[in-house]
């Protein structure tokens, strides 16, 4: 059987599922194919979202056992219940699945789950444990996103060294873990189990954590994360694993030389890498990196220039909100019509506790591409929202060009910094300066307003500071 279809997307991730959706607004025959029973790829089932429902249920209890009795709220036994807080997580995740399986029928979108291999460059082979069938489509868009990767001395083995996949479908609470890698995935999973209890420690080869920010946020990060109970080792690397029955012992080496370091659970964050597997690439002659990216040009065209891919698969920073506006924009410039991606204006978000949120150029980044530049820093300890609620930590920081006063990028360590962070989107995406950040009115009182104040900073003019 052959169904005939004017694209085809293979992977129902953000970026997959939102390229249909758009690419069936402007009229388009869509068949979107996915190896899971579920829509909504890695992000949705077994990343972003189940993370950011259990950061959320972790964070009020921390708030609330640390806080509370300066918040005016007692009890007398403040205790959690992990069982409920997973089942809590599985009810987002399955509504979430539902609400993009009601936008598919809505436009008319077939969906089939299982494995897609090219054929050729215009026909797919979708197998499942069922049946098999053939798709032929004009347009074809690969986003089948991305895996964890594993490292050489140190295998998964999926009840004690685990990817972030298991780590989000824990039984128990662990007494102790240790997570390997001390980037955006460790840090935040990091955070869950250290708040109920469990001791934590991350273990990263480079000298700091969370490398591509800012160094001033990187650096606050870790001193709050400490403060919280998370233990580091830095400068350090892992140089074997031993499974034992009740835990597994990890061999270090830094500068103070050898030591073991064991833990009933390990995690492994150390990046991800393009998932292509079973696609067979090479017979629709589609070109790969040696990394294993699909390379692709400008408007994300293959060297098959009807097949197109988009997100993880390709070169750049793995977000989820990325692979969406690519998606879109691959399905409007199909169809004729004019669209844009500014990367520049991509935030990037880690949900911890403060969160962090940056946007545009570090200073770091600005100074070397020979920008003479502005910096001004506003810290929440004098924001009276953050007074208000208790959350004085952190500040926002904006860096500009000198010469010009334009925003170059914006880097924010404190309360619903995920919230914020937008001002900045839209600071850098309309190239504004920092006297019209300056003149911005902003609610009083907000944690906002940290923001103008920043930039008055900049400016050399703060009012309150």
């Amino acid at each position: 059987m052959k169904e005939k279809y004017d694209l085809a997307v293979i992977g129902a991730g953000p970026g997959g599922y939102v390229a249909a959706i758009r690419a069936a607004q402007l009229g388009m025959k869509v068949v979107c194919i996915d190896k899971r029973l579920t829509l909504g790829g890695t992000c949705l089932n077994v990343g972003c979202i189940p993370s950011k429902a259990l950061l959320q249920s972790t964070e009020l209890y921390a708030h609330v056992l640390h806080e509370g009795q300066n918040l005016g709220l007692l009890s007398e036994s403040t205790s959690f219940d992990f069982a409920q807080m997973m089942s809590r997580k599985e009810q987002v995740v399955e509504s979430l699945v539902q609400g993009i399986a009601g936008l598919f029928n809505k436009h008319h979108i077939v969906f089939l789950q299982g494995d897609a291999q090219f054929i050729d460059s215009h026909q797919l082979l979708v197998k499942n444990q069922d049946q098999q069938e053939i798709v032929e489509a004009k347009y074809i868009l690969i986003a089948t996103g991305s895996e964890p990767i594993a490292l050489p001395t140190i295998p998964f083995q999926h009840d004690k060294i685990v990817s972030s996949t298991e780590t989000l479908s824990l039984k128990k609470v662990p007494q102790k873990m240790i997570v390997i890698g001390g980037g955006v995935i460790g840090v935040e999973l990091a955070s869950v189990y250290n708040r109920l209890g469990c001791h934590v420690t991350i273990i990263e080869m480079l000298p700091t954590i969370c490398p591509s920010m800012d160094k001033a946020i990187s650096k606050q990060l870790l001193q709050t994360l400490k403060k919280q109970g998370i233990n580091f080792l830095l400068s350090t690397q892992v140089t074997n694993s031993k499974i034992h029955t009740d835990n597994v012992a990890l061999d270090l080496k830094n500068e103070e030389g050898a030591q073991v370091i064991e833990a009933e659970i390990v995690l492994v964050a150390v990046g991800r890498k393009p998932y292509t597997d079973n696609l067979s690439l090479e017979k629709a002659s589609i070109d790969v990196s040696k990394r294993g990216f699909i390379l692709v040009d400008e408007f994300f065209r293959t060297n098959q220039p009807h097949i197109f891919a988009i997100g993880d698969v390709i070169e750049g920073v793995m977000l989820a909100h990325r692979a969406s506006q690519e998606g879109t924009a691959v399905v409007e410039w199909i169809n004729g019509q004019k669209s844009s991606i500014d990367y520049m204006s991509i935030p990037n978000v880690i949900y911890t506790y403060p969160e962090v949120a940056s946007v545009g150029m570090t200073e770091q980044e600005s100074s070397a591409a020979g920008f003479t530049i502005l910096s001004g820093t506003s810290y929440f300890k004098g924001n009276p929202r953050a007074r208000c609620a208790g959350e004085t930590e952190g500040f926002v920081k904006i860096i500009a060009d000198k010469k010009t006063t334009r925003v170059l990028g914006m880097h924010i360590i404190g309360p619903h910094a995920s919230e914020i962070i937008t001002t900045g989107v839209l600071m850098i995406q309309k190239k504004m300066r920092l006297q019209e950040v300056a003149e911005t009115i902003f609610a009083h009182p907000t944690l906002s307003e940290a923001i103008k104040e920043a930039a008055l900073a900049a400016l050399g003019q703060p009012l309150h500071g």
